[in-house]
């Protein structure tokens, strides 16, 4: 059975090519465009992973991130994808509780490998 992963980005394009990226590399996707779906996607679906960019509409996906690593019965790896990465942003991702962050680009690799690592 494929493993679940669910993409949290509110750019069509990028959440477009991800998924089709990750279906081409065998997982079941799911989507959805804001923090508050993403939520309830996570709770719903209960994904093997997630996906998660930072720059969202409704919350960013740092204040995503901590809900989730709060609710006791869901365990699900976080991989946040960031368009820039220093020392300060690093620096908050972990405080967030993801598992892994990478630097946003078209170039999946180094997120697949994450993802091929945490699952």
């Amino acid at each position: 059975m494929p493993k679940k992963v669910l993409i949290i980005d509110d750019e069509p394009n990028i959440l477009a090519t991800l998924r089709d990226r990750l279906v081409y590399e065998g997982y079941d996707v799911i989507t959805a465009i804001d923090g508050s779906s993403g939520i309830k996607q996570a709770y719903q679906n209960k994904p093997d992973l997630i996906v998660l960019d930072i720059m969202l509409p409704d919350m960013d996906g740092h204040q995503v991130c901590r809900i989730l690593k709060s609710t006791k019965n869901i365990k699900i790896p976080i991989i946040v994808v960031t368009s820039k990465v220093d020392a300060v942003d690093a620096l908050k991702v972990k405080k967030s509780g993801a598992d892994d962050f990478t630097v946003k680009t078209m170039d999946y690799k180094s997120l697949i490998e994450a993802i091929k690592r945490l699952i």
